[in-house]
């Protein structure tokens, strides 16, 4: 119901603003001829280029009733389709605007062009704004992705808000929502998603940064490669997350000021928080040397790879490398419940395996699958790979288990895949795609 209502929503707005924009173009588009039907197109590619970049503040806006709908790695998904769609929107306003009006004043499209930014000042600032969209835009190009670090791409996308901000300057200024109840109406969309975004996404944190004011507790190396950092601060018992949920997390130190979003390794408990990190890059190479007292602003909590209540009773949990870290605090949270859990922990070696002890303490059957290694003590290992014919030996049941798969996105296509083809229902199959 509620998705059903958010849907209905979004439908309720796009209406309206087809509504004003036949309204006020009228006559261009049925009395004035071709140029000015492209002049009456070219305002609805505005129209609905603001629109969709609202949207994209709602989608990364951490609204909680929003989150709590569709789940973080959804939004930031439908995020980036959305994003790619808007490219058809940022060229076709200014296009169809400029020959449209060439046509009406007898000049060659350049000509056109210099004209509109000579003699319309708030045009200047919307083709600023056009061209930070289009280098968010490409920047956000999975080719590009794979080539600059994640520091440099949201430093690129904070420019975005900028953009935002012109874009919504030169609509005030000129086109159908600048007069009328159409400008009462767009200014009260603009007013709720960009009010939205700065309270959720800025202010929230800044408060829970002021009221708990979270600082580095400690820093414990689990192994070469694996990172826990725990933080203290005031009123913790009143900082709620669930076990499964995930936080972005600013460190107020050298190297560290960007956002990065790491899983809570351990539940709630009222006294201290917990994240586990795995040395990959830059930023996460750093996190050894993070001085303790650091102060920590935290964004979240957020995702929805949480167990619902009331629960089901079986469960089933895959986990790949550093994706152990929600499913250990899931398997906590479930120990005084009683539930029937088995875990699949798949990893390339033995010493590379993280909360050995604390996963030993739970009550489930811990099944370390590897590739290299076979046997260790006190531990019952099988290997090769999570596949088909380890679910269906070791966890036989599996129909009537509730299934929560973390690690590498590729192994996660792969078991969700096989997983499927075991008849295990969609909705009984949960996972998240961590990624930007």
């Amino acid at each position: 119901m509620k998705k059903f209502s958010a849907y209905l929503l979004l439908i309720l707005n796009f209406s309206a603003i087809i509504y004003i924009w036949l309204g006020h173009s009228n006559f261009l588009l049925f009395k004035a001829g071709w140029p000015g039907q492209l002049i009456a197109y070219g305002r609805l590619a505005g129209l609905l280029l603001e629109f969709f970049i609202l949207l994209e503040l709602l989608l990364i806006s951490r609204l909680t009733f929003i989150e709590q709908i569709f789940g973080h790695d959804r939004l930031n998904l439908l995020h980036r389709r959305v994003g790619y769609g808007l490219f058809s929107f940022l060229i076709l306003h200014p296009v169809l605007l400029v020959f449209g009006y060439s046509q009406v004043v007898g000049v060659n499209f350049v000509a056109q062009f210099f004209n509109f930014l000579n003699q319309w000042p708030e045009v200047f600032s919307a083709w600023l704004a056009l061209i930070i969209f289009i280098t968010v835009i490409t920047v956000s190009l999975p080719i590009i992705k794979k080539i600059i670090n994640y520091e440099n791409w949201h430093l690129v996308h904070l420019l975005a808000y900028v953009a935002v901000a012109l874009a919504f300057s030169h609509q005030l200024k000129s086109g159908d929502v600048s007069f009328g109840g159409a400008l009462v109406y767009w200014l009260a969309l603009n007013v709720l998603a960009v009010g939205g975004l700065l309270v959720y996404r800025w202010l929230k944190p800044i408060y829970l940064w002021w009221y708990h004011g979270f600082f580095v507790q400690k820093v414990v190396q689990e192994n070469n490669e694996v990172v826990s950092v725990y933080l203290s601060g005031k009123n913790l018992d009143k900082f709620k997350f669930q076990a499964g949920q995930f936080a972005n997390f600013i460190f107020l130190t050298k190297k560290l000021y960007s956002p990065h979003p790491f899983s809570f390794s351990q539940g709630f408990n009222g006294k201290n928080l917990r994240i586990t990190v795995k040395i990959l890059g830059d930023f996460t190479k750093n996190v050894l040397q993070i001085p303790l007292g650091t102060k920590v602003i935290i964004d979240g909590p957020l995702g929805l790879f949480t167990v619902p209540a009331p629960s089901a009773k079986k469960f089933l949990f895959i986990a790949g490398g550093i994706g152990i870290t929600p499913i250990r605090a899931l398997l906590e949270s479930l120990t005084k419940t009683g539930a029937d859990s088995i875990l699949f922990y798949g990893n390339r070696q033995l010493n590379t395996l993280v909360f050995k002890e604390e996963l030993r303490q739970f009550k489930q059957k811990n099944y370390f699958i590897i590739s290299h290694e076979q046997i260790a003590e006190g531990i019952d290992c099988r290997r090769g790979f999570i596949d088909q014919e380890k679910i269906i030996k070791l966890a036989p049941d599996y129909l009537e288990r509730e299934v929560y798969l973390c690690g590498p996105t590729p192994m996660m296509v792969v078991v969700v895949k096989i997983l499927k083809k075991l008849g295990i229902a969609k909705t009984k199959i949960h996972w998240e795609k961590f990624g930007y």
